[in-house]
């Protein structure tokens, strides 16, 4: 104990030369990164973050909504500090809408940032349009790309079935998600609504709409830029296989497309989840983050994630037959969902209730939980989680907030996390600390009566111990009796 006490002691001297000041901020895959913003975290001043993405120079923009009217756009500095070059003093406000929300953002190879969203333009029908596809184009600098749209901006109404018998037919349509092809076309995704006024009944569809590089919606993609498919959902999550097909997820609906717009009759999904929220790739696989539900259906929703092959059936070398239920975040719903560069997967959940609360959970790329990240793969939050992203040195990104957002930055990479070494040779016994992202430290010798000799009686520090990744462990080695 005294050995462990002395080499506490130095870790946290070593922090403390660094200004950190406590065992609560060690260096530990999941903690806030203090050489970010203010101890890790940067107070946005939007209504609500619809995304984040990183700059190949390291810079971080995020898109959010400000006034209720206005897509908001702030770029920061890696160091969390706002970029001057970018807008007005670091940010930038686009009136789009007599009301607005911006959802997703990218970033072209030119370096010119989209931003995807919804707005009501206005005006009393009938049809009443309540809310339609907006996008919004930057050039780098932050001003608006007029070559894009109309003057950097661009509306689209996506078309109902409507009822002769209507009485005042209403439709609205939500963006949620936004990929930039290889060619520099843009897909959005999102959910449409029309209901005939009269109560009688609505339709409600998932929707695609391409446009090209201009803004202009392209022909050759369904029905003259858009294809709708018929869904009880909401909200959508969508990404771009190798081949050009596309894969979406909305409401409880998982369908692949083919380049133009027209469903992939290959592709046939497995049962889904009772909700399919958000997707990623990872090594041209399918996985999709959803909600599910314990067997006594009064208990709240528990995030779980499935993986697909490319057909879209389960892949059943991912947790249990194809999917990971992640029972410790009961009451969270899933909100962001992305593949790290190591294969390992990041998933965001976010109360719905009235207490907000969030997670970011961490998982391997068979699907089970990470314990080298947080605290057994789980780092928690008191407010909500609604967006992640990754830096290229695996730090981690996360908005979060439920009126006003933040930006706070993770430690990425691995926690040393102890493992059982008592009884092992010392061979196996440093074969094992390598694959818990530690390193073997010093030896010691003494006389066990219950340990064979040359083989490990403890360690310094104890088994199940969090350090930084790559942390020394000692040994203790069996001299015999």
């Amino acid at each position: 104990m005294k050995r462990f006490a002395v080499l506490v002691g130095l870790v946290l001297s070593g922090l403390s030369l660094l200004g950190v000041s406590s065992a609560a901020v060690l260096p530990l895959a999941g903690n806030l990164d203090p050489s970010f913003g203010n101890g890790g975290i940067v107070a946005a001043t939007a209504e609500g973050m619809g995304g984040i993405a990183v700059q190949p120079d390291g810079k971080i923009v995020v898109a959010g909504t400000s006034n209720s009217e206005e897509f908001r756009l702030a770029r920061y500095l890696p160091d969390g500090s706002s970029d001057p070059s970018f807008g007005d003093g670091g940010s930038v406000e686009t009136q789009v809408g007599e009301w607005a929300f911006a959802t997703a953002i990218a970033l072209q190879p030119d370096g010119k940032i989209v931003v995807a969203g919804s707005s009501y333009q206005g005006g009393d029908g009938p049809p009443l349009i309540r809310e339609e596809f907006t996008l919004a184009r930057y050039n780098p600098d932050g001003s608006l790309d007029t070559s894009f749209g109309n003057d950097g901006i661009t509306n689209t109404v996506i078309p109902e079935q409507q009822s002769p018998n209507a009485c005042f037919p209403a439709s609205q349509a939500a963006a949620h998600a936004l990929v930039i092809l290889p060619g520099g076309d843009i897909v959005v995704a999102g959910s449409a609504e029309w209901d005939d006024g009269c109560s009688k009944f609505t339709n409600t569809s998932f929707a695609l709409a391409r446009y090209t590089p201009d803004g202009s919606l392209d022909p050759t993609f369904g029905d003259g830029g858009i294809a709708q498919t018929a869904s009880p959902g909401v909200g959508a999550a969508l990404d771009v296989q190798s081949g050009g097909e596309l894969v979406a997820t909305e409401g409880n609906a998982l369908a692949g497309y083919a380049p133009d717009g027209s469903l992939n009759l290959a592709f046939d999904p497995d049962p889904k989840l009772e909700s399919d929220d958000t997707l990623t790739l990872q090594a041209g696989k399918i996985v999709v983050a959803g909600a599910s539900r314990p067997a006594k259906r009064s208990r709240p929703w528990f995030p779980e994630v499935a993986r697909y092959k490319t057909n879209g059936r389960l892949d059943p070398t991912f947790g249990a037959h194809g999917q990971t239920g992640i029972k410790r975040l009961v009451g969270l719903l899933p909100t962001a969902l992305l593949t790290q560069n190591d294969g390992k997967l990041l998933v965001a959940a976010s109360s719905p209730y009235d207490q907000p609360r969030g997670a970011v959970v961490r998982l391997l790329p068979n699907g089970r939980l990470d314990t080298h990240f947080g605290r057994g793969g789980i780092v928690s939050f008191a407010d909500g989680v609604g967006s992640l992203a990754t830096q290229e040195d695996g730090r981690i990104l996360v908005g979060r907030g439920t009126n006003e957002w933040a930006l706070d930055r993770l430690i990425g990479g691995n926690n040393c996390v102890v493992p059982r070494l008592r009884g092992k040779r010392v061979s196996k016994a440093s074969f094992a600390l390598k694959n818990a992202y530690c390193s073997l430290g010093r030896i010691s010798k003494r006389v066990s009566r219950s340990v064979i000799r040359g083989r490990v009686v403890s360690t310094a520090p104890l088994m199940g111990t969090r350090l930084p990744g790559g942390s020394k462990v000692d040994l203790v080695v069996s001299r015999g009796r």
